[in-house]
C-alpha cells in the first residue's frame, strides 16, 4: 500500500487572519509615516523663517536699525533674479542679500503648486512690523519686547494682519483659522483647506522681531489678535510690553 504525503497548506481562516492583522498594522503605521513625514515639513519650514528671521536683523543692523517694508516699487534686476510681480519688490526679496536662497520662501507644507512665484500660500509679514510702502519703517528701538513680537509666519499672502486670524478678508488669512474657530466659509478649493485646517498640525512657524523662530497653534495667534481688538498688550503690537 502506498503512503500519500500531503502537503501541508493555509487554510482560508488562516489567510484572512493575516490579512486582517496587515490591514491593522497599515492602519497604524500610515499616520505614524504620514506624521513623521509632516515633522520633517515643519522642522524645514521653521528653518527657511529662521534664516529670513537673520537675514532680517542684518538688514536691520545695515538700515540704522530699520526694517523693510512689506513691499517697494523695484525694477530689473530683481534682487533674487526672478519676477515675483512685476514693478514690485516684495519682503523675502528684499532680504535676499543677506539669505542668498530662493528655496527659503517656499513652505514645503503649502497648498500652493506653483513653486516659481511665492507670493501666494507661503510666508507672510505683519502689516504691524513690516508697513505697507508710504509708512515710516519701524526701527528695532520701537519694540519694547523684541522677543515676544510676530514679524513673520505662514500665511496666504506675503503680507498678514492680526485681524485675519479673526474675520475673513479675501484670500487673505494665517492657516487653521478655521479649527481655531474662525470663518473660512468664504474660500474655496486649497485656500478653504489651508484656512480651515492649517499646514502644521494645527498651528503655524513664526519668526519674532528678535530674529528667533518657532512653532505656535493658530489658536495662540488667534488669542494675541483678540488681545489687540481689546486694547490690551499682545504679540502683533511691537510697543506692547508683556
Amino acid at each position: 500500500m502506498t503512503c500519500v504525503t500531503r502537503k501541508k497548506g493555509f487554510t482560508l481562516i488562516e489567510l484572512l487572519v493575516v490579512i486582517a492583522i496587515i490591514a491593522i498594522l497599515a492602519a497604524i503605521l500610515f499616520p505614524v509615516f504620514a506624521r513623521a513625514r509632516e515633522n520633517a515639513r515643519r522642522t524645514s519650514c521653521l528653518s527657511n523663517i529662521k534664516q529670513m528671521g537673520l537675514a532680517l536683523m542684518q538688514y536691520a543692523q545695515d538700515n540704522d536699525e530699520g526694517f523693510p517694508n512689506t513691499h517697494i516699487d523695484g525694477s530689473a534686476p530683481y534682487p533674487d533674479g526672478t519676477i515675483w510681480n512685476s514693478g514690485t519688490w516684495y519682503w523675502g526679496q528684499i532680504l535676499f542679500p543677506y539669505h542668498k536662497s530662493r528655496q527659503v520662501f517656499f513652505c514645503p507644507s503649502s497648498p500652493s503648486p506653483d513653486r516659481t512665484d511665492p507670493r501666494r500660500g507661503n510666508y507672510g509679514a505683519s502689516e504691524t512690523v513690516l508697513p505697507l510702502p508710504g509708512t515710516t519703517p519701524l526701527k528695532l528701538p520701537a519694540f519694547v519686547s523684541a522677543a515676544s513680537i510676530y514679524v513673520m509666519m505662514d500665511a496666504s499672502d506675503t503680507r498678514i494682519h492680526a485681524y485675519r486670524t479673526l474675520t475673513a478678508s479675501g484670500s487673505y488669512f494665517v492657516p487653521g483659522r478655521g479649527e481655531a474657530g474662525s470663518d473660512c466659509s468664504t474660500l474655496t478649493g486649497t485656500d478653504l483647506k489651508d484656512c480651515q485646517s492649517g499646514r502644521h498640525f494645527g498651528g503655524v512657524n513664526v519668526g519674532f522681531a528678535d530674529g528667533h523662530a518657532k512653532w505656535l497653534k493658530t489658536s495662540v495667534l488667534r488669542s494675541e489678535a483678540q488681545k489687540k481688538q481689546a486694547g490690551q498688550p499682545n504679540a502683533w503690537d511691537p510697543g506692547s510690553n508683556f
